[in-house]
């Protein structure tokens, strides 16, 4: 017998498969800040309304109508004196 066939029989044939993945998930928490921006808007609107004032003047008046011709009632002449 071949001894070099006798030894390669008693050699294991090895088949190496895909590897199996085994995947242990940790969870770390982390703070994310979001800031939300409030605006306050303070408006005062202005509605113009009517104040009606009145400005009072008295004018006081003289109504000459000049001198008299004379009186109608009486019949009396004019009399030109001497002054």
């Amino acid at each position: 017998m071949n001894r070099k066939r006798c030894h390669d029989n008693d050699k294991k044939k090895v088949v190496y498969c895909d590897p199996e993945y085994i995947v242990c998930d940790t969870y770390t928490e982390k703070e994310v800040i979001y800031v939300h921006p409030i605006k306050r808007i303070n408006r005062e609107h202005i509605r113009y309304v009517p104040r009606h004032v009145y400005e009072e003047e008295t004018i006081n008046e003289i109504i000459d109508p000049g001198e008299p011709d004379g009186c109608k009632d009486c019949h009396h002449k004019r009399r030109r004196g001497r002054w």
